[in-house]
């Protein structure tokens, strides 16, 4: 019999899960490519929308967290990448095929090549640098295991430094946005954490510090920069808001690691049901954010930034919540019946031997 899975952290990415969803429904849905600056709605409703916005990149932080946590004491297994790649690839083309046919979106070559090679040309930015790092973990792993406490240390600290504290008061610099060298930060941190933190008797007030000093300095950020911004009438404190939701902003990061160790620290207990929903989260992702669909799914479909500029800011959280609730079950149903059905007989990679596979890409790693 396997190993029973923990189902705090799958818990936990369906909750991040659904904040990259909420985030989504920001950024897609009411910003105007990737900002607030042309939103025309009232301050009240920016104001939600930014918070909304800001849940993602902890949210996305908190996935690789899990990874560096897991796979720091785990055999490295390729399979899982080309399992990953081709959960990617089916859904890129079964969602262009869908939009060609319904005749919902405009297609050109360009589509239609992403749609083809969709982590070659980074339709999904979050996979293709999760990909690029876990072709890396072998190695990653064996110079963490083979490294003191304190030199580890040391390695986290010179990643901070330079991937996340520099650029939070320095936005737009030559190290601003690194998105490789942060998944390497978020992989260390977890891996850090399931080495050294989880057998500590103060997990629970490491969590409660963290959770509590992240949620002050970011949402309470983007309150007072928001205030500012309204008595000053100056774009640049709203900007500044948003600086502080960036994957590279250090008070996101805080916020991200307080709600990993709350999660961790809970006592285990198992979930069929919430395994099966967690199952599925990533599916959620690749579906709800395809670059052919998303436009369909929160104008078409949703009216998010219509909406966004006639209702109130309560109606518009709620509004917020219920979209994002839908899209949420819709994606889970599509990819368990996919699971069940499809892939029972159309998945190529099922029939590659696992040790095998494995073993080629070994080769090309030195052991001790």
């Amino acid at each position: 019999m396997g190993k029973e899975r923990n189902s705090n952290f799958e818990l936990l990415r369906i909750v991040c899960m659904f904040f990259i969803v909420l985030h989504h429904f920001s950024i897609h849905g009411i910003a105007t490519n990737g900002n607030f600056v042309a939103f025309k709605g009232s301050f009240g409703n920016l104001f939600v929308a930014e918070l909304l916005a800001s849940l993602g990149k902890p949210a996305v932080m908190i996935f690789v967290f899990i990874s560096g946590f897991y796979l720091i004491n785990s055999k490295f297994k390729l399979k899982r990448i080309l399992n990953l790649l081709w959960k990617v690839f089916t859904y890129s083309v079964l969602i262009l095929l869908l939009v060609w046919l319904l005749q919902i979106g405009n297609l050109s070559l360009k589509n239609i090549i992403v749609s083809f090679l969709p982590t070659s040309y980074g339709a999904y930015w979050f996979i293709t640098d999760y990909v690029i790092l876990s072709l890396f973990v072998p190695f990653i792993n064996k110079f963490i295991l083979s490294s003191d406490r304190r030199f580890f240390e040391m390695f986290i600290l010179t990643l901070w430094l330079v991937s996340s504290l520099i650029p939070t008061f320095l936005a737009k610099s030559a190290l601003s946005n690194n998105e490789l060298l942060l998944f390497l930060l978020f992989y260390s941190v977890g891996a850090y954490i399931r080495l050294y933190i989880t057998d500590r008797v103060e997990l629970k007030k490491f969590a409660k510090y963290f959770t509590l000093i992240g949620s002050l300095a970011l949402f309470g950020g983007i309150v007072v920069l928001n205030i500012l911004s309204l008595i000053s009438s100056r774009n640049i404190f709203s900007r500044s808001a948003m600086h502080l939701t960036t994957i590279d902003s250090t008070v996101a990061l805080i916020f991200a690691i307080g709600v990993f160790l709350y999660f961790t620290s809970r006592p285990k207990f198992s979930s069929a049901i919430i395994n099966v929903i967690s199952a599925s989260s990533l599916a959620v992702y690749i579906i709800s954010d395809n670059p052919l669909l998303r436009g369909v799914i929160w104008q078409s479909i949703f009216h998010v930034n219509v909406n966004s500029q006639t209702m109130n800011p309560w109606m518009l959280l709620l509004y917020g919540l219920m979209s994002t609730t839908l899209i949420y079950i819709f994606c889970t149903i599509i990819d368990i019946i996919k699971l069940k059905v499809l892939d029972t007989w159309l998945n190529p990679i099922k029939l590659l031997n696992e040790n095998t596979v494995d073993n080629l890409y070994k080769k090309f790693i030195v052991h001790k």
